[in-house]
């Protein structure tokens, strides 16, 4: 009872404001006449009152004042005075018609008052009003039956709810207005993907119908729509992307051509320079490499700095012999991705000082800057890491380089599996100004790649299925997202476009692919030296090559690549030692690199010991130098191995 009782409290207070105003304002009148000696002046009163109120009600409305409280009291006090002032002559006699006359008076004259309160909470929802029109204009009747869309949000765990108005779309959609029981907000529905998902199959739908759920505006109003499939055009996909019919330089100010409009037919684009960064996200092998790829191919043929970032090196290591320098392909190496970074923040910082000083905002063509490109593929790789300081600073530096970066040539594309909140944090997926949602699993991960919300309002990447592989919902900022199929790029017609990118810019060196286990691999030999006299031996060992030293530790194993200029240190500090201060003094390693690791693993070994403190830092010892292998005797074991192995 308690809670019928609030209910009808909550919901149906404007209903009642009218007689409760009018019955506490004829009571104080009549007990006031009972107390005082009244007068003349209570008919003026009642009137001066009702004319006052009346017209604060009539302006209220007037001016679009929409109050559920404010308004009936007002309106209830201007009917209160009216009704009461014609019985003003029992004021000075107060008796129990006169006041039981004035309070019908009252209820009667708050009929209109009700009508037009019906009406009102019903046009508060927010329906476009041409769409209202558009729908009263069909002369087809509800297919689904009243009660199905509220019973369907009682399956889904919201009993209790009402339904208020339907109306019927020309194109065969429906939009349903339902009011909300007591302690339910429509955001906890409409808000929610789950729950939403749960509505539409709770209707049982048809099938690629979709479905919207929103705020209606009132307090407990929500507009449910139903939308049946767009008509299906027939759209013809090419089997090469365009750009393979005429290779040749590329304007990167030109947007790229990535796929085809599923709906229209039209060609889809995406922009490097004109729009913040590109974020392409799904499932494993549904499309995400061959658009990456597309675009990193448009911006080969512009002559870019390509600089490239892949945790599995095989997507994007095709590209990195048209690298400018060899330090820009990045491995799994989250430290170095940062590095990277932050030296494309500082190369932005010095272009941004240049449009200052030139009174500019933006780069324009002919600026003489290159292209620098950021190209990053597992996303998830140089974010999602154990080091919680590393992430915060890696996420810090590309947010910025996302949002400054295409205003001075600096274009950036990501692309990731599995999109989460925590491989994709809603602060780097905000700025990207173009999002591309491949197939997903569910609708959470949808709305994690383009926005939430967009996967109830038809972005249904996650009903791809997996023989569909390119299609793709992209979203640019301030439209709806497009179903689009993406253009074949496969491997050979990459290929195509790097044999014309070297032709146009021979002289790139390419960027090392810093493969696993490379330091564990044999180095290149050095070419034989022909023997004096022209024999065919090789030096004094009959032909054979000279090895190439190699640096080994105490038991022989070689010294990784990265860990040598500090082996190499210690050895030349001798007795001395070194510290770490020193050893970022020297440019062996920087305060973003921790050496740590590799000196606790020697100490352990035995190969290094702390010989006490130098300026308040661990000093280290090589312990073990006069067991180190000479380069001759570590070329030696090499040969040695070498023979073995051929043997």
């Amino acid at each position: 009872m308690l809670r019928i009782a609030c209910t009808v409290v909550q919901r149906r207070a404007p209903y009642f404001a009218p007689p409760v105003v009018a019955g506490t304002w004829g009571s104080w009148i009549y007990a006031s006449a009972w107390i005082g000696d009244p007068g003349l002046e209570w008919p003026i009163a009642y009137g001066t009152a009702g004319a006052v109120l009346g017209a604060a009600t009539v302006g209220a409305t007037v001016l679009g004042i929409r109050h559920p409280i404010a308004l009936p009291a007002l309106y209830g006090g201007a009917v209160a005075s009216g009704t009461l002032l014609w019985s003003a002559w029992q004021t000075a006699f107060p008796s129990a018609p006169g006041a039981a006359v004035g309070l019908v008076g009252a209820i009667a004259a708050g009929v209109p008052y009700w009508l037009w309160l019906a009406k009102h909470r019903l046009n508060r929802a927010k329906i476009d009003s041409k769409t209202v029109k558009q729908a009263a204009a069909v002369p087809v009747e509800v297919v689904l039956a009243p009660d199905d869309v509220a019973g369907a949000l009682a399956a889904t765990g919201t009993p209790g709810a009402t339904l208020e108005q339907m109306l019927r779309h020309p194109d065969g959609a429906w939009t349903a207005i339902l009011s909300l029981p007591v302690g339910v907000s429509p955001r906890d529905i409409a808000g929610s993907a789950q729950r939403v998902a749960r509505l539409q199959a709770a209707l049982r739908l048809a099938p690629g119908w979709t479905l919207e759920v929103g705020d209606g505006g009132a307090s407990h109003h929500l507009i449910v729509t139903a939308r049946p499939p767009a008509p299906q055009n027939t759209v013809t996909i090419p089997s090469r992307h365009p750009i393979l019919d005429e290779l040749e330089e590329w304007d990167p100010w030109q947007p790229v051509l990535v796929a085809i409009d599923l709906d229209t037919g039209e060609g889809v684009h995406l922009h490097l320079l004109a729009r913040a960064g590109i974020l392409i996200a799904g499932l494993q092998r549904m499309g995400k490499s061959v658009l990456l790829s597309v675009v990193v191919a448009h911006l080969a043929l512009a002559g870019a700095r390509l600089i490239l970032a892949d945790a599995k090196l095989v997507e994007l290591s095709l590209w990195a012999p048209l690298c400018q320098h060899e330090d820009d392909f990045i491995g799994r190496d989250p430290a170095a991705f940062l590095a990277k970074l932050l030296e494309l923040q500082r190369e932005i910082d010095v272009r941004y000082a240049r449009l200052v000083r030139e009174g500019r905002t933006k780069a324009e063509p002919g600026d003489g800057w290159t292209t620098i490109a950021l190209i990053v593929d597992e996303l998830a790789a140089f974010i999602d890491i154990p080091d919680r300081k590393l992430r915060g600073q890696i996420v810090s530096v590309l947010r910025d380089i996302l949002s400054r970066g295409p205003a001075c040539l600096v274009p950036v594309v990501l692309a990731t599996q599995k999109p989460e909140d925590k491989v994709v944090p809603s602060q780097i997926r905000d700025v990207c100004g173009q999002k591309v949602a491949l197939a997903t699993t569910t609708p959470e991960m949808t709305d994690t790649i383009l926005g939430r919300g967009w996967a109830a309002k038809g972005a249904a990447a996650h009903l791809i299925g997996e023989s569909e592989k390119g299609k793709a919902y992209l979203l640019e900022d301030g439209s709806r997202p497009r179903k689009v199929q993406t253009f074949p790029f496969e491997p050979p017609e990459r290929h195509e476009v790097i044999t014309v990118v070297r032709e146009l810019w021979p002289d790139r060196p390419g960027a090392r692919v810093p493969l696993p286990g490379a330091e564990d691999q044999d180095p290149d030999p050095v070419p034989p030296t022909p023997p004096p006299g022209g024999g065919g031996g090789g030096g004094p060992r009959g032909g054979r090559p000279h090895l190439r030293p190699v640096l080994t530790y105490p038991d022989g194993s070689r010294i990784e690549e990265n860990r040598k200029p500090l082996w190499e240190a210690l050895q030349q500090a001798g007795p001395e030692g070194l510290t770490k201060p020193e050893a970022v003094k020297r440019g062996i390693c920087n305060h973003h690199t921790t050496i740590n690791p590799w000196l606790a693993q020697w100490v352990r070994a035995g190969w290094v010991e702390e010989s006490g403190k130098r300026d308040r830092a661990v000093v280290y010892v090589l312990t073990a130098a006069q067991h180190t292998p000479t380069p001759e005797a570590s070329a030696t074991s090499e040969e040695s191995t070498a023979c073995r192995t051929s043997l």
